[in-house]
């Protein structure tokens, strides 16, 4: 690990287990990742990260979405959202129920729950805002929220190798397709479903006769290093985006040790799940 010029404050949202969240904690107390988690919330009340975060002695919110998805969105509704929300739907990318009435509906009630989010998790002061098997699609309005002034502070971890196998079943897409390799990727969140700048990717062998359980455990693996390491990356200012001539974003890691650190990942991922 290179030089720190200081520890980044994270909020991370999950929706599961948290076994991310779990090693981002270990990695901050053991000082191999230059952050602290400052905040942990999640969509589900039951979701073990929130445990995983009470335990560790971090503040933990649940923001319950489920509660959300069935109110009724009246006109007074309507009129208390922060944003436009015929605005929003032209720029949102999440949504495509052609009923533009439903949709709307859906958008307003999305926007509800990513208040209650934004209003917990600026109490906090975050740097960035780590997604972390977080199964909610953001809208404009929290990606705006965040990533003012050109800047990008949300980031999610997936799966899959993107652009391939988008949603919320990358390890099981990959398995299913019968790929050879799977991989995981980092990526800045923008408006669309895992189609933000990649940051990270790292590579698994799919070996013959593997179950599921066996390549998520070998991508699991890759996550926890690649996620801290991207932490690291952003900690030390060796990540910069640049505009392509197509306008899309393209990420640069500026890190003399990136090779090295790409070769890491690669022996990892022929590990043996206890080595």
């Amino acid at each position: 690990m290179t030089d720190m010029p200081k520890k980044l404050r994270l909020a991370v949202l999950a929706s599961g287990g948290g076994t991310n969240l779990q090693s981002m904690i270990d990695r901050c107390a053991e000082g191999s990742m230059a952050a602290e988690v400052a905040v942990v919330l999640s969509d589900r009340p039951d979701a073990n990260a929130l445990n995983r975060a009470e335990k560790a002695g971090i503040p933990a919110f649940c923001v319950d979405y489920k509660s959300y998805m069935g109110l009724e969105v009246t006109e007074e509704v309507l009129g208390n959202l922060p944003i436009s929300l015929e605005e929003l739907d032209r720029s949102q990318q999440i949504l495509k129920a052609p009923d533009s009435l439903q949709r709307l509906r859906r958008l307003a009630r999305l926007i509800l729950a990513e208040r209650g989010l934004t209003d917990i998790i600026d109490r906090f002061r975050p740097d960035y805002i780590c997604l972390a098997g977080f199964m909610r699609l953001v809208t404009p309005y929290f990606i705006g929220h965040f990533n003012s002034s050109g800047a990008h502070r949300i980031i999610n971890i997936h799966p899959a190798l993107l652009p391939s196998f988008p949603g919320t079943r990358g390890y099981e897409d990959t398995f299913i397709y019968g790929c050879k390799w799977g991989g995981i990727t980092i990526h800045f969140v923008d408006e669309g479903e895992d189609t933000g700048p990649i940051i990270a990717q790292a590579v698994y062998p799919v070996f013959p006769g593997d179950r599921i359980e066996q390549v998520r455990a070998r991508g699991l693996r890759l996550e926890y290093e690649m996620y801290a390491q991207v932490i690291n990356w952003l900690a030390c200012n060796h990540i910069e985006l640049e505009a392509l001539p197509s306008g899309r974003l393209h990420v640069q890691v500026s890190d003399p040790q990136y090779a090295d650190i790409l070769k890491k990942w690669v022996r990892l991922s022929f590990a043996q799940p206890n080595s």
